[in-house]
C-alpha cells in the first residue's frame, strides 16, 4: 500500500514537472512561435495544452499582435516654396505576418522602432517637398491638403514595411509649427493677410451701409412728397370749405347790416380825431347804421325789464 501511494506522488510530481515545462499558455493578444533547431513552427502542437519540447530543442516566442505606437522627434522640412516647417509624426503599427517578421526583425520592437523612424522621417521629407506652405497653413479648408500628405506617406512607407509583416494601420503629424527663426515673420504674414480680409469686409460693409442710407433718404424723400401734397389737398379742401362757409354767409341780411355797421365804426375811427365834433341826423346815411345797430340794442335790453314789470 505505501509503495502505491509513493508511486502516485512521484507520478503526480512528474507530470507537474512535464507540463509546467512542456506546456505553455498564449495570451489573448499574443502570437506564440517555437524556435525548433533554427525552424519556426507557427501552429504548435495542441492537446487540451499547447506543447513544445522545453530547452534545448525549443525556444518560445511571444509577439503582442495589438497595435503599437510609434512617435517621432521634431524634425525640419522644407516644402516646395522653400519655406521651413517643423513635423512630429506619429504612426499605429501592427505585426501581419508573425513568422516573416520575426525572421527580419529578431530584435522586436526597439529594432522596428529604429527602422520606423528612418522609413518614416525619410518619407516625410520627401512627401512634404512636394507640397506649398499654403497647402498646410491655411484658414480655407478647401486648400488644406494635410490629409492627402499624410495618405501619401502611410501608403509609401506600407509598401516598405510590407516584406517585414508589419503594417501602420494609422499615420498623422500630431504637430506642425513653424521654427522659431521663421515664426515670427510667418505670424506678421498672416496677420497682413486678416488684416487685408478684415479691410475688405469693411469696405464691403461700408457699401452696403451707404447703399441702405441713401435709399432711405430716398423713401424719406417719397413719403414727405406725399405728405406734403396730401397736407396741400387738405388745405385747399378746407379753404375752400371755409370761403363757401363764408360767403354764403356774406349773403344774409344779416351780415349786409353788419358789414354796414362794421364800415360805419371804420369811418368814425379814421376821420374823427380828439378835438373833431360831428352833429348829425339820425337820418344821416353815415350814422344811420349806426343808429339802427343802437335801437337794435335798447330794443333786446328793453324786452326783458318789461316782461319783469
Amino acid at each position: 500500500m505505501r509503495k502505491i501511494i509513493v508511486g502516485v506522488f512521484l507520478f503526480a510530481v512528474i507530470a507537474v514537472i512535464v507540463l509546467d515545462t512542456c506546456t505553455f499558455v498564449a495570451k489573448p493578444y499574443q502570437k506564440v512561435l517555437i524556435s525548433r533547431f533554427g525552424k519556426i513552427i507557427t501552429k504548435p502542437t495542441r492537446i487540451c495544452y499547447n506543447w513544445y519540447l522545453c530547452w534545448p530543442t525549443d525556444k518560445l516566442i511571444r509577439l503582442d499582435m495589438r497595435m503599437h505606437l510609434y512617435q517621432s522627434n521634431n524634425r525640419e522640412v522644407t516644402t516646395s516654396d522653400g519655406e521651413p516647417i517643423t513635423i512630429r509624426t506619429y504612426a499605429l503599427w501592427k505585426i501581419i505576418n508573425p513568422r516573416l517578421y520575426y525572421e527580419k526583425l529578431p530584435g522586436g520592437t526597439p529594432e522596428v522602432q529604429s527602422y520606423l523612424d528612418q522609413k518614416i522621417e525619410g518619407t516625410v521629407l520627401t512627401v512634404m517637398g512636394q507640397y506649398k506652405l499654403s497647402a498646410m497653413f491655411n484658414v480655407d479648408r478647401q486648400k488644406l491638403q494635410m490629409h492627402a500628405a499624410e495618405h501619401s506617406i502611410r501608403a509609401k512607407v506600407n509598401e516598405k514595411l510590407k516584406p517585414l509583416g508589419i503594417s501602420i494601420k494609422a499615420l498623422g503629424f500630431s504637430r506642425m509649427t513653424f521654427p522659431p527663426t521663421v515664426a515670427v515673420a510667418v505670424y506678421h504674414h498672416m496677420s497682413a493677410e486678416r488684416e487685408k480680409i478684415a479691410h475688405k469686409y469693411l469696405s464691403e460693409g461700408a457699401s452696403q451701409a451707404t447703399s441702405i442710407v441713401a435709399a432711405g433718404r430716398a423713401k424719406a424723400t417719397e413719403i414727405l412728397s406725399e405728405a406734403e401734397k396730401t397736407a396741400t389737398e387738405i388745405r385747399g379742401n378746407a379753404d375752400a370749405q371755409a370761403y363757401s362757409i363764408i360767403g354764403g354767409a356774406q349773403t344774409t341780411p344779416q351780415a349786409r347790416r353788419f358789414y354796414r355797421f362794421y364800415k360805419s365804426l371804420e369811418l368814425f375811427k379814421h376821420s374823427m380825431g380828439e378835438s373833431t365834433y360831428w352833429i348829425l341826423s339820425p337820418n344821416n346815411p353815415v350814422v344811420a347804421p349806426l343808429f339802427q345797430q343802437l335801437k337794435v340794442i335798447e330794443k333786446n335790453t328793453a324786452t326783458p325789464s318789461s316782461n319783469t314789470h
